[in-house]
């Protein structure tokens, strides 16, 4: 028999008997609603409040916020968000560069409607990256934890995530979203969730010219499994299956691998407001998950590679830390490191990147609950297997208006 069909089946009838519990916070008409990663926004994380739609069960909320970006480039053009692997294109170099972008800018809209079932939630988002058009960031609906459409992969977690004015987590963390489908449920003082998600085969290419494997295809045949438990925002573990594999339809190589990776981060309280954050990854083709939108060139943490035929798995390690730290009520500041580390063999991919170092230092002032105004160094080291190393610099200075 085959089960596979079945899966969302199980998942969905589930859920009618369990007790009412949600992905993302469900508010009552008039009372703050969180809109936006913390990381992102800052206090107050874009609370909303929300208001009914006269004669309806229906309670809305409209949020976003206008940003602007002003980035100084002192050896590679890093692009409109902080993107390290840019270095890896000597097309990218610059011996000095400014650029003024407001594309980060954001709208959302949230609903909540009361049903005999529970309360059902829907959630929009887009911004205007990177191409200054209007993209698709969030669009899903929730209702008693069961959660349909596209958002934050279930893997990664805003646990040890820093307050940062680069748009994404620093690399060394797991950072995508994904279109997927996902139950929630509280266990004890946390939550567990298990999501199955849209998966994605992605090859590295060799650097010889053609590329021996360039007649492979990535093609996935079932949805990549993750399961993740959270506590009261202080601690997250993360575990992820994936099936890669090949399209012989459209190429000459015609085999599978499994990928799996695990993740765990930790939010540490110490003294006088001061926050240690903490991320470690490990595991093998989960390259894809690693917050490299587009994948482009398969040079960006490739899942897989090929090998006398075969697909191999790339092997990859992450860790980043981070002290966070309330200056006072307005002021703010966070100094973190990370470094992503991947195993491709030098012969045909000595280009590709073996170490990617990121760290960052920030100064944050909240001038009120909807305006921010931050400045943030940035620094990128890259060694590339083949042993040869690049450096890049930025400095970002960043005004937020929350509406």
């Amino acid at each position: 028999m085959n089960v596979k069909p079945l899966v969302p089946l199980v998942l969905a009838s589930s859920w009618l008997f369990a007790p009412q519990t949600h992905a993302f916070d469900v508010v009552e008409a008039g009372q703050p609603v969180v809109t936006g990663e913390p990381s992102r926004v800052g206090p107050p994380w874009n609370h909303r409040s929300t208001f009914n739609i006269p004669g309806t069960a229906t309670d809305v909320a409209f949020g976003g916020y206008a940003k602007l970006d002003i980035f100084y480039d002192f050896d590679y053009d890093l692009g409109t968000s902080t993107t390290p692997f840019n270095v890896l294109d000597e097309g990218n170099r610059t011996d000095g560069r400014t650029t003024f972008t407001a594309a980060e800018s954001r709208l959302n809209f949230r609903t909540h409607t009361r049903t005999d079932l529970g309360v059902l939630t829907t959630y929009f988002e887009g911004h205007f990256m990177p191409d200054e058009k209007f993209n698709l960031r969030h669009a899903y609906g929730e209702l008693n934890g069961l959660l349909a459409g596209q958002t934050w992969t279930n893997f990664m977690s805003f646990v040890a995530t820093p307050r940062t004015l680069a748009l994404g987590s620093p690399k060394g963390y797991a950072f995508d979203r994904k279109a997927q489908l996902r139950y929630t449920r509280k266990v004890g003082a946390g939550t567990l969730a298990v999501a199955l998600e849209d998966p994605d085969t992605v090859i590295a290419r060799a650097d010889t010219q053609p590329s021996p494997n360039a007649t492979a295809s990535g093609e996935s045949a079932l949805p990549d499994l993750s399961v993740r438990y959270e506590y009261r925002r202080l601690f997250t573990l993360s575990l992820l299956a994936r099936k890669l594999s090949t399209n012989d339809e459209l190429g000459q190589v015609d085999d599978s691998a499994t990928g799996y990776g695990a993740l765990a981060q930790v939010s540490l309280p110490l003294f006088n407001g001061l926050t240690f954050k903490g991320n470690v990854i490990g595991g093998t083709g989960i390259g894809n998950y690693m917050g490299n939108p587009g994948n482009t060139g398969h040079r960006r943490a490739p899942d897989v590679y090929v090998e006398d035929g075969k697909l191999e798995t790339v092997d990859l390690t992450a860790f980043g830390v981070s002290l966070n730290q309330p200056l006072s009520r307005d002021w703010f500041a966070s100094l973190g490191f990370s470094r992503l580390k991947q195993d491709l063999p030098e012969q045909n991919y000595g280009e590709h990147f073996e170490t990617l170092d990121y760290g960052f230092a920030n100064l944050i002032w909240d001038v009120t609950e909807r305006m921010m105004v931050g400045v943030e160094l940035q620094r990128v080291d890259l060694e590339r297997i083949d042993g040869q190393s690049e450096t890049a610099n930025r400095l970002q200075t960043s005004f937020l208006y929350q509406f």
